[in-house]
This record gives structure tokens, C-alpha cells and sequence, in this order.
């Protein structure tokens, strides 16, 4: 598939990727592959609603603590994002306006998150922001502990 990629994913018929597991925190942080320019990265890809399917190099994680205050009320509240971009310069950007929402998951099949949107020049997406699985998983668990949002079908 790409030139750095350990091992390619196995397709269900209509050209479908399997999704198995989900990233964890410390691979999202300490990525292992190697992007088109040898640096590590976790090698990622989308099926979008505007671009189809694209793929992309995650190349960290950031966090982001928000407190609001009010009048009768302080709110605290953290978000994390993973940055995304192409994966070389020669591509198109790896998502555009109404990409968000869509899985992105590493090229072996696990789920990295969720794409939350991007920013560049007008026109144009240079930065993907995802939303790691395993941080949305951890917040949806703690409200709704019998919750599944990944189950894993039988094979």
C-alpha cells in the first residue's frame, strides 16, 4: 500500500476495511511507522463524504484544557486532538468540510478516532483534527457504563 507500512490490512468484499481494535494512548504519543520522509507516524485513512478515501500521517496528540466561567457556573473541560496531515506533499489535503465525523483508522485496521475538523489557507485543509477513540470511549464509558461502542463481531 505505502512504502513504510509494516503490514497491509485485509479488505471484506466492496473494497471494505475490517476495524478490530482501537489505538491506544501510548501508540498514539509514541507512534512506531514510518511516513514517506522515514520520520515516525502512525499512518492513518478515511472514506469522507466529500473526499472519499484518503490517507494520512498522525503525527501527535494534543490536549487542550477549557474552563468557562459564568455567573452561577464554571465549567472545566478537556479535549484532545490528534493533528493529521497528508501523506506527502504531492496529495490533496486529507479531509475537507463534511469529512467530519468519519472514522480514521491506521492502516492495520484500528480505529484512531474520530475526524472533528481542520484549518488552512481558504479553500483548503492542511491540519485533519481527530478526536482519539480510546479518550471519546473513556467519557461515553463513564456516563453510560454498560455502553458499547465498539463490539466486535463474530467472524
Amino acid at each position: 500500500m505505502y512504502p513504510h507500512v509494516q503490514k497491509c490490512p485485509e479488505y471484506l468484499p466492496g473494497g471494505l476495511m475490517q476495524l478490530w481494535d482501537f489505538v491506544k494512548d501510548g501508540e498514539l504519543r509514541n507512534p512506531t511507522m514510518l511516513g514517506p520522509d522515514g520520520e515516525e507516524c502512525l499512518i492513518v485513512v478515511k472514506n469522507g463524504t466529500t473526499t472519499g478515501i484518503t490517507v494520512g500521517c498522525a503525527t501527535g496528540i494534543e490536549s487542550f484544557v477549557r474552563q468557562y466561567a459564568g455567573k452561577d457556573f464554571t465549567i472545566h473541560s478537556t479535549s484532545m486532538e490528534i493533528a493529521v496531515h497528508s501523506y506527502s506533499p504531492k496529495d490533496e489535503a486529507f479531509s475537507v468540510p463534511r469529512d467530519s465525523g468519519s472514522v480514521v483508522a491506521d492502516v492495520n485496521g484500528r480505529i484512531v478516532g474520530l475526524l472533528t475538523g481542520g484549518s488552512g489557507i481558504t479553500g483548503s485543509t492542511d491540519i485533519t483534527y481527530v478526536s482519539p477513540y480510546y479518550f471519546l470511549n473513556e467519557r461515553v464509558k463513564r456516563a453510560f457504563p454498560n455502553s458499547h461502542l465498539f463490539p466486535i463481531a463474530n467472524a
